[in-house]
């Protein structure tokens, strides 16, 4: 028994019995710590006479530090997750295992798993098979060179004084550059570093920075080169959205061929886009970063295009778009706001059962949520694009009209009454699965769907799955529903093949000696 995990747990026990409400029996903290800080999540006092009510917990954040830097000199965790059990006797018991389990947001959102920490989803546009476009660049050096400078004596107009630009890079900085993108950049970004290596931090491109030619390539290898990944709990269902227009640019959340030169220093950034999707232009300029993780947006056909766009003129590469559709809609019926650029839908408490014929006025939906509502017929479904539907059934709906579905990747399913699993054999890009809403229907043919990664269920149908000998082959995550205590947890991280032999475990009360 450690010193430093025995004084913290009983430093935090002793805090949460001092501030603990009259009546209480238990409180159950969940928290998670690592390098980069310490969370709670879940759990709370309870309070036997006063069921539902909420009671403030201490935020013990030393002592979860002082926990999570011990796990990891001692046993070379990263990160930790913990449970701490206490009652009003001082008594406690403590449970830590590294992330490999994620407490859930709320009190019944349960546990996500990580079986396969390696494995990651794929995007569509991500891959190397994607259709290349066929047209040419749209940007002119010259007219980006002269624009540019249009650009800076508009900001000298604007503030008093051109800024000073650094000096230019050289060819062989070029050249270097290009061989370390495995691409040739753009002619008229190219001309542009070749009169300056950006604007030294002026914001004199419309308020955006132009990023020296190193900064660019280091942006695009620490971030916006690969593909945004938060883990299981949030991505298990991601959807990468099409640009507008469409088949623009790749659906997909990071790419190398994706240069950023500009950024508002927000986790924003403009990138020339090196390898476009078969309607785009190469060099065409996109808007990536922190507030696209669900697929970037198209900006202007080129570099030069987009000067122009900062100095008033039209693009006229610029294919025709959709208008001001918003991709995604929060609504609470299917009305007229259905438009073609709608690709996601999330319904919200409408009257059930819903009928779902409107969605034909969206043929581009991707993703569909149905939140404390239900439908009674899933056709309308299937001639539609969906890669991601959260479904609630009324009794005499089943998952029939999804048969054959070619697009549908993550499905969470609700309903009051068995369904038929059957259908699911016959979806060739399912990877996440959520039955937890459902009663347990027979889930042994879950075995039988090759490409299913995430599992989530509730503890009960978790217990039927396993007693049938038939788990899925190549699970890399899974979600154990409800508020189950983080030992059912390591339970079932154990029955999908994690070694669990390693957590640690310490029970003892606040007055034991030291």
């Amino acid at each position: 028994m450690d010193p430093t995990v025995e004084q913290a747990a009983r430093q935090i026990t002793a805090e949460v019995v001092a501030k603990a409400p009259e009546g209480w029996t238990e409180c159950v903290l969940r928290g998670r710590g690592s390098r980069s800080g310490v969370g709670m999540f879940g759990g709370g006092y309870v309070v036997p006479s006063r069921p539902g009510s909420y009671f403030e917990m201490p935020f013990p954040s030393q002592c979860l530090g002082s926990l999570a830097s011990w796990f990891r000199d001692a046993h070379d965790w990263e990160a930790i997750v913990l449970e701490l059990t206490c009652r009003p006797s001082g008594a406690f018991e403590l449970v830590v295992f590294r992330d490999a389990l994620q407490p859930g947001s709320g009190p019944e959102d349960g546990w996500t798993l990580t079986v396969d920490p390696g494995f990651r989803p794929s995007e569509p546009g991500a891959a190397d098979g994607v259709e290349p476009s066929g047209l040419r660049q749209a940007g002119d050096p010259a007219e980006a060179v002269e624009r540019l400078r249009a650009v800076l004596r508009q900001h000298a107009e604007r503030h008093g004084a051109e800024p000073e630009m650094p000096a230019p890079v050289t060819e062989a900085q070029l050249a270097a550059a290009e061989r370390h993108l495995g691409r040739p950049l753009p002619a008229d970004l190219r001309a542009l570093y070749l009169e300056a290596d950006g604007d030294g931090d002026s914001e004199a491109l419309d308020g955006y920075c132009w990023m020296p030619l190193d900064g660019a390539l280091a942006e695009r290898d620490d971030y916006i080169g690969v593909p945004t990944w938060y883990g299981w709990e949030l991505g298990w269902n991601n959807v990468i959205f099409d640009a507008d227009p469409p088949n623009t640019v790749r659906r997909c959340s990071g790419h190398p061929g994706w240069l950023p030169f500009a950024t508002w220093f927000d986790g924003n950034f403009l990138a020339v886009d090196l390898a476009p999707a078969a309607d785009g232009r190469p060099g065409q300029v996109i808007e990536v970063g922190r507030d696209f993780d669900d697929g970037p947006r198209h900006v202007a056909s080129s570099v030069t295009a987009w000067l122009g766009q900062v100095l008033g003129r039209p693009d006229p590469h610029a294919p025709q778009q959709s208008g001001d559709d918003p991709r995604q809609l929060i609504v609470s019926a299917l009305d007229e706001r259905l438009a073609p650029g709608v690709q996601a839908i999330h319904l919200n408490d409408a009257g059930s059962p819903v009928d779902l014929g409107p969605l034909s006025a969206t043929p581009h939906l991707r993703r569909l949520h149905l939140n404390r509502c239900a439908t009674a017929d899933l056709s309308p479904v299937a001639a539609l694009p969906v890669e991601d539907l959260a479904v609630g059934l009324a009794a005499e709906a089943d998952l029939t009209p999804l048969t054959g579905h070619p697009h549908l990747a993550s499905l969470a399913v609700g309903s009051e009454t068995p369904i038929d699993l059957a259908p699911l054999r016959t979806l060739p890009a399912l990877r996440s699965l959520d039955l937890s809403g459902c009663p347990t229907p027979d889930l042994a043919l879950l075995a039988d769907l090759p490409g299913l990664r995430y599992l989530a269920l509730s503890g009960t149908q978790w217990t039927a799955l396993i007693a049938t000998g038939r788990l899925p082959a190549h699970l890399a995550a899974a979600r154990l529903a409800g508020a189950p205590p983080l030992t059912a947890a390591l339970d079932l991280l154990a029955a999908l093949g994690v070694d669990t032999a390693t957590a640690y475990r310490l029970s003892g009360t606040v007055d034991d000696a030291s």
